[in-house]
């Protein structure tokens, strides 16, 4: 029996021994997930935190990024707004000039009109030796406002203008046309089939498209160091 006693104790202490070494190595296998998956869960963190930061980082720049544009349209906007005033308010003063004052300018836009197209019949003449008697006839076209009130002076101012560049320009055919014209101010002058327009709106667009340029560099230009 003592025998027995003896190989079923060692058999015992062997396994024993084999059980806590099995132990062992599953704690230390344990410890090393573990630990493994705290790096892997802290990497996890680490990456998800740094892209976060990058993802707020766009957010925040496409937010500036965004806004920036909104700015400039606005003040590009603006900027063209003030132009376009500029140019309204100076069509509305010259519809607005008393009748005196109206009357000498819309009757220099008539003499312009009717010299320019009497040198251009008197050049296309000589270049193509036309030698036959004509008669320069124009009418002027005015609104009803105007035909009514100013029409007679602004013709008999063009007239003394024209005077003015030659006896023979002086004498020159201007006729009140029996028709109206659509237009807010000026006249249309009219020669044969051929006509020139003289509205306040006509003559304003045609000096935005020089003026502009210089209108926004007043409207817009930077403050000096002393203005500052």
């Amino acid at each position: 029996m003592n025998n027995l006693d003896k190989i079923i104790g060692k058999i015992n202490a062997q396994a024993q021994s084999e059980a806590d070494a099995v132990f062992a190595a599953g704690a230390a296998k344990a410890a090393q997930i573990m630990e493994e998956g705290e790096h892997r869960a802290s990497d996890t963190v680490t990456r998800a935190e740094k892209k976060a930061q990058r993802d707020s980082l766009a957010v925040v720049e496409r937010a500036y990024s965004t806004a920036d544009m909104k700015k400039r349209e606005i003040i590009l906007g603006t900027k063209v707004g003030l132009i376009g005033k500029a140019f309204s308010d100076a069509e509305r003063k010259l519809l607005e000039l008393d009748d005196k004052a109206y009357c000498a300018f819309v009757g220099h836009l008539l003499c312009d009109a009717v010299s320019e197209r009497v040198e251009t019949v008197e050049k296309l003449r000589r270049e193509y030796g036309d030698e036959e008697e004509y008669s320069l006839d124009f009418e002027a076209l005015f609104n009803e406002k105007d035909k009514k009130s100013r029409a007679a002076v602004i013709i008999k101012t063009a007239k003394a203008y024209l005077k003015k560049l030659s006896p023979e320009m002086g004498n020159t055919e201007i006729r009140v046309c029996e028709e109206t014209a659509n237009i807010a101010g000026g006249l249309i002058l009219r020669y044969g089939d051929i006509e020139t327009n003289c509205s306040v709106e006509a003559v304003i667009a045609g000096a935005r498209e020089t003026l502009e340029p210089k209108v926004a560099s007043i409207l817009f230009a930077k403050k000096t160091e002393t203005e500052e």
